[in-house]
């Protein structure tokens, strides 16, 4: 598996905020070498697994087509083609030992169980692929078995590295879709690979909303979401924004800023230019960050527009809430036919509205849009 280090995060930044020793922290100061860094080719493999108890209606040719070019089209697009993720595909099914229903499989998933699918998974697929030539490793059970629970599918991650052949494992996407699956489901899990935090809350009642925290606005959120493109933060943790594409408010007083939309194509040449985050730091592991959203690339399905405004914790671990979306519109919704939390569909703030954080004594004024799309605005730290 490779790795390396991040070239455009640096402890000296006085707004990247600190990397906590905790699972997927957003701190971005320096990068965590257990995970390949998502720039230039990163290689896959989509292997596909069959069970004694069911016979595959489809061939791997067709099920790597829900998934492929789809998911690296959209990190094509997310990074700026700065990431190029290529994905071989296992052209026959690899037939586990036991089936399906042998495994346990399901969301919470009994340990023993899953590590004894891990294992036979693993010794099937070894002598049929070489896992040292891959960054990421995908595990795709047939989706007509009668043990596969699509809600089942994440990355496993193991406390010490799993030697196959010449690869160390440290994680595997392991994948259990019905057919159709989940848009966007395997973009959110190789988010995962590259670092990315769960950004949804799980609630203690199984019918609650899962979507208080950040919405339809990142894919770590919500596979589902309206508006799946990164935040730019997480682009800037992931080494495809750089400091020139971010205003960093150090100091108190006013301060004016053009931000262009987050999904759209980085211009050549300055990228003093071509602003996409103003961060204000505001505490010693929490920064509020505001940057531009408009129904482009990834967000092309997006149902609203505007300033989007969002606090970051380093300090926080996945999926207890790293990022939390302010919402502009507390009074309001939007987009409720489609809409995965219709109350921060409408969270940006557009031209001629503000928004004021009393605790860090932040106000935040939208102006004018530019020619290029996106927002004018003026920040004021007291």
């Amino acid at each position: 598996m490779t790795a390396g280090p991040a070239t455009t995060a640096s402890a000296d930044e006085p707004c990247t905020l600190p990397r906590a020793p905790l699972h997927h922290s957003e701190g971005l100061d320096s990068w965590n070498e257990e995970y390949p860094e998502p720039v230039g080719t990163v290689r896959a493999v989509m292997l596909f697994l069959s069970f004694p108890d069911a016979k595959p209606k489809l061939s791997p040719r067709r099920i790597a087509d829900d998934y492929f070019p789809a998911t690296s089209d959209f990190f094509r697009d997310a990074s700026y083609g700065k990431l190029d993720l290529r994905a071989d595909i296992e052209a026959a099914w690899l037939r586990m030992p036991a089936d399906s229903g042998d495994y346990g499989i399901r969301r919470d998933w009994d340990a023993s169980l899953r590590s004894a699918y891990l294992r036979d998974a693993l010794k099937v697929v070894s002598p049929r692929v070489d896992l040292a030539d891959y960054d990421v490793v995908y595990l795709v059970a047939d989706p007509d078995a009668p043990g596969v629970d699509p809600d089942a599918t994440k990355v496993v991650n193991f406390d010490k590295p799993v030697t196959v052949g010449d690869a160390e494992i440290r994680r595997l996407v392991t994948v259990f879709e019905h057919r159709v699956p989940d848009r966007n489901v395997l973009a959110h899990e190789t988010g995962h690979v590259f670092d990315l935090p769960d950004l949804y809350h799980r609630p203690d009642d199984p019918h609650g909303d899962w979507d208080t925290h950040v919405g339809d606005w990142d894919l770590m959120g919500s596979q589902f979401g309206l508006s799946p493109e990164l935040f730019g933060w997480h682009k800037w943790k992931l080494g495809w924004l750089g400091h020139g594409h971010v205003d960093c408010v150090r100091s108190t007083g006013t301060t004016l800023h053009t931000l262009q939309p987050i999904g759209a194509p980085l211009e050549d040449g300055d990228p003093e230019a071509d602003t996409r985050l103003a961060v204000v730091r505001t505490g010693p592991a929490e920064a509020l960050v505001a940057e531009a959203r408009t129904p482009v690339g990834n967000d092309s399905r997006s149902c609203t527009r505007g300033v989007l405004l969002y606090r970051v914790r380093s300090d926080i671990a996945s999926a207890d809430g790293p990022i939390d979306v302010v919402d502009g519109h507390p009074d309001t919704g939007a987009c409720h036919a489609a809409s995965v939390h219709p109350r921060l569909a409408d969270a940006p703030l557009e031209t001629g509205e503000s928004y004021y954080d009393a605790d860090a004594a932040i106000r935040v004024e939208v102006g004018e849009r530019t020619v290029t799309g996106g927002w004018n605005i003026k920040i004021v730290r007291g």
